[in-house]
């Protein structure tokens, strides 16, 4: 079942933690592949040290785009999928940064492994996850509420004080565990 529309409403750090367990699914052709969400990070505004509204432009304003904008940047090389939280007019938003393959083959514990692994580029930003055809995200009734890791951001140098990267504790896909 698709997620409701109100589901990225709240706090970025709070949507992080409910899109944990949940399942992505990217239609390709006649394939959808499906991959459970294992591991995210919140970003807000501009007081966000690490955060793309930092910087004023497009980014910033997809951002504060209605909750469920996807928001998709490249770093090295990569592609970075994000989805916007909260209300119009705030910035925020949850990076995916590992998926866990339920039908398909390919490593996805990193952000730019999973985009690669689910063909996920530029052209997906600013659209809406809720009306897309080729990428959506469901619930998983029949999965168990998973216990949840919480650590500081990866790749980060100057970061906030509180811990906002989350991820399903033991699950084999994440991109890297605390110790």
């Amino acid at each position: 079942m698709k997620i409701e529309k109100n589901f990225f409403k709240g706090n970025a750090d709070d949507v992080a933690r409910k899109m944990l367990g949940k399942v992505i699914v990217r239609k390709i052709a006649d394939k959808e592949l499906r991959a459970r969400i294992v591991e995210t990070e919140a970003y807000f505004d501009d007081g966000d040290p690490a955060s793309r509204a930092r910087q004023n432009g497009d980014l910033k304003k997809t951002m504060e785009m209605p909750g469920g904008t996807i928001l998709v940047y490249g770093v090295h090389s990569n592609w970075l999928i994000n989805f916007v939280t909260g209300n119009p007019g705030e910035a925020s938003a949850v990076l995916i940064r590992a998926l866990e393959p339920l039908n398909f083959d390919l490593k996805c514990s990193g952000p730019g492994l999973l985009t690669r692994g689910l063909e996920i580029g530029k052209e997906f930003h600013k659209r809406c996850v809720f009306d897309s055809e080729d990428i959506w995200i469901e619930s998983d009734t029949g999965y168990a509420e998973p216990e949840i890791v919480e650590a500081f951001r990866i790749g980060v140098s100057n970061d906030l004080p509180e811990k906002m990267r989350f991820y399903i504790k033991d699950n084999p896909h994440v991109s890297r565990k605390e110790k």
